[in-house]
């Protein structure tokens, strides 16, 4: 496309490839030893393929430099020259052409325009040479870099810089609404007819705006589609702004002299030689002129598979925002989301709630351990730049191509995604997709928050993607979440009272952001019993007991159940036939072990009335010895409980000859294989032992003497008796005289039974 036809682009073209003599009124005049020699041919090529499983040799990507200056600045705040620098335009395209750049922009300030010279300039051009698939080596833009801003004191007007090609605005003013009306003139719909507009430099203190009026805006922001990029902070302003721009990454480079850049460029070596012996300029990349320890990022524009890399596709693609920008030229990165590339703006469908993610990053011609393997994928919502929504981190050098595909909800409006290597934490910064109707947060709630047993809570659910992770916890003062399950949203979910304790609290968490979490709701049976486990631990061996609490406004007798399987099925473990309004009653997990395990309290007169406790988990570590309490004893009954409390420094005694004895109680019946009485400073000289299944009825089982020793243990096998030991809930243990001269009373310190 050419705006005029006194120069044909083929002759341009042709001039700036092989730098033919200049036309007339053209002259460079920046000293020729101060310019880096221009390579023997094409090199340096970072045009490459990404994406390459979606078919037809992958996404196109194609790096290059939309912000470059053939004729500069004539002075700055230190140096003022009597003529402005210039590179002629041609060898500015040449030295562009043999640095390697696949696209190439030139956009001379307003403030110093020549239509004799600027303005006869084609608007683009693609080189003769083609590479080995078939396309042009080069594109050439040609554009116009405008000033405007505010003069309001907020700093110097004219910082708003802006670029525009295929047709050019010229905005040269103090008023923002100039810039505004200029690019709605030159805007259309159609990329090919219209506009196409880059923010340059985005500063702090004087930010870019968009119109206020819809259509206004609408329009300029579908026209303004490139922004430099300068750091997250600022390219996230932008889009927190609303401006619809994906990042680039130029040059800027002008056309200068020496003096003008002063500093470093003026000293020299003990020779007498430049520390730098060449300067910027436009078309020559400044890694070249600093060497490995500098890179100059580039803007990247990819092309749907199969499609002609021309000046119409480049234009649509900048209008796709089909863009990333790289701090290291040869790094690319892509990303699609449901089908959709980056750069999409799309409203989402109805049932549209959950955006799976693909993300590609390549390196051309890389190797590992270069410092080019990838680090660290990161995606963001610029509406909260403190952390990304999404961190992946990896440590393999040799990775320098990356595909990382997840899912994320879409409660956002925009999503950036980057990807960071080694060199330098370089990014590849790249287009963002707008999601014009982002999902709401989860937000719970129930229908009826107090209900009868029988009746089927209803949990209404508003926002959230098409799966949640269900949470309940127990303890409203200090909940303890559990993970329920991932459940399907539907927006509403039916829970299954029949396993609930009294009061239980209820949440949702995304299953792809766990650090979205919906409020907490508090689901009331009316009609139950309050049942909990006030002591219960981390870890819970078969074998032991684990003390259940629950209590009722109402006496009431009951029976105590456990199921091992979510309360599909109940075993009857024990009762109280006594009523009760408060009670602590010990489940026995001998058996249960390998199993997560909840406790039940009902009610004997009303099975409707219950009340649920757990669950807890029994591991498969067997406890052989038989828990068991002691509190009562026909001597001394206040040192009774020492007789089971596992420390044989506390010990219950008798005070004299007579016949002693104190009670334990295993809590239910059990087959005792093994006892051990172990004796304090004073052991009798005769003692036998009583069983009890019902504490009334009372057998000796055992007995005999013994001779005197301090602290010896007394050890009884029963595994040998006919059915394997002794059946017994309750044991009476006796112990009878003493040793005349030695003792007078006898200390018992542990009693311990054995399964």
């Amino acid at each position: 496309m050419s705006r005029r036809g006194s120069r044909s682009p083929w002759l341009l073209l042709t001039a700036a490839l092989v730098a033919g003599p200049s036309l007339a009124g053209e002259v460079t005049n920046v000293v020729a030893s101060d310019r880096i020699p221009l390579p023997a041919e094409r090199e340096s090529k970072y045009r490459n393929r990404i994406a390459q499983e979606l078919g037809g040799g992958g996404w196109q990507v194609f790096l290059g430099d939309l912000h470059s200056h053939p004729r500069g600045h004539s002075e700055n705040e230190d140096t003022e020259l009597d003529f402005t620098p210039q590179i002629l335009r041609s060898e500015v395209l040449q030295s562009a052409f043999r640095h390697g750049y696949d696209f190439f922009g030139t956009s001379n300030h307003t403030s110093s325009w020549d239509d004799g010279y600027d303005g006869d300039d084609p608007i683009s051009q693609l080189s003769p040479e083609l590479d080995a698939n078939g396309q042009p080596e080069l594109l050439i833009l040609t554009g116009v870099e405008s000033h405007v801003g505010p003069d309001d004191g907020t700093g110097p007007s004219h910082d708003h810089h802006f670029n525009s090609f295929n047709r050019h605005v010229h905005v040269h003013s103090d008023d923002v609404w100039d810039m505004h009306h200029e690019i709605l003139n030159n805007y259309s719909t159609n990329p090919l007819l219209s506009t196409h507009v880059q923010l340059n430099h985005p500063s702090d203190n004087v930010w870019f705006t968009l119109p206020t009026e819809p259509d206004r805006r609408r329009n300029v922001r579908d026209a303004i589609e490139l922004t430099e990029f300068n750091g997250l902070p600022r390219y996230f302003e932008l889009l927190r702004r609303g401006f619809r721009v994906a990042p680039v990454s130029n040059s800027d480079a002008h056309a200068t002299t020496r003096e003008l850049l002063a500093h470093e460029y003026l000293d020299r070596n003990p020779d007498g030689s430049f520390v730098r012996p060449f300067i910027d300029e436009p078309g020559v990349p400044r890694e070249k002129l600093y060497g490995d320890d500098f890179a100059q990022g580039r803007g990247g524009v990819v092309l749907p598979p199969g499609t002609p890399f021309n000046y119409n596709n480049f234009l649509t693609a900048l209008r796709n925002r089909s863009v990333f920008r790289t701090g290291l030229a040869p790094a690319s990165g892509f990303f699609m989301v449901n089908g959709r590339p980056m750069g999409s703006e799309f409203e989402r469908a109805a049932n549209e709630r959950r955006l799976d993610f693909t993300v590609w990053g390549t390196t051309k011609d890389g190797t590992g351990y270069g410092g080019n393997e990838w680090t660290k994928l990161q995606v963001w919502n610029p509406f909260q730049p403190g952390a990304p929504l999404k961190e992946i981190t990896y440590s393999d050098p040799n990775l320098i191509n990356v595909r990382e595909a997840f899912s994320l909800t879409p409660y956002e409006s925009i999503y950036v995604v980057t990807l960071t290597q080694n060199w330098g934490n370089s990014e590849v910064v790249m287009a963002p997709i707008w999601v014009t109707n982002p999902v709401s947060k989860p937000t719970v709630s129930f229908e009826h928050p107090v209900i009868n047993r029988q009746l089927v809570p209803m949990l209404f659910i508003n926002g959230g993607g098409n799966s949640l992770i269900l949470q309940r916890a127990t303890n409203p003062l200090s909940p303890d979440w559990k993970t329920v399950g991932t459940i399907t949203n539907n927006y509403y979910y039916p829970i299954d009272s029949a396993t609930l304790p009294t009061t239980s609290l209820w949440r949702v968490v995304d299953p792809h952001q766990q650090t979205i979490v919906s409020n907490a709701t508090t689901l009331t049976i009316a009609n139950g019993i309050e049942a909990e486990l006030p002591w219960v631990g981390t870890t819970t061996h078969d074998g032991v007991n684990v003390t259940v609490h629950w209590s009722h406004p109402q006496g009431v007798a009951v029976d105590y159940f456990a199921s091992r399987d979510n309360g599909a099925t109940w075993t009857k473990v024990g009762e109280d036939v006594v009523a009760n309004t408060n009670r602590y009653w010990n489940f026995y997990t001998g058996g249960w072990g390998n199993s997560n395990v909840l406790l039940k309290v009902v009610d004997k007169n009303d099975s409707g009335r219950f009340g649920i406790a757990g669950p807890f988990f029994v591991d498969a570590t067997v406890e052989q010895k038989i828990p068991a309490t002691s509190s009562n004893a026909t001597i001394n009954a206040i040192a009774a409980y020492t007789v089971t409390d596992d420390n044989t420094g506390s010990c219950w005694w008798t005070s004299n000859g007579n016949e002693q004895s104190v009670y334990i109680d295993l809590g239910q019946v059990h087959l005792v294989k093994r006892m051990e009485v172990l004796f304090g400073s004073a052991n009798p000289p005769s003692w036998y032992m009583g069983l009890s299944l019902n504490g009334s009825s009372w057998v000796i089982q055992d007995g005999g003497s013994l001779s005197y020793a301090s602290g010896q243990t007394l050890i009884r096998d029963y595994s040998q008796r006919s059915g394997g030991g002794v059946n017994t809930r309750y044991v009476r243990f006796y112990a009878s005289g003493t040793f005349p001269g030695i003792t007078q009373f006898s200390q018992i310190c542990d009693v311990r039974l054995y399964r």
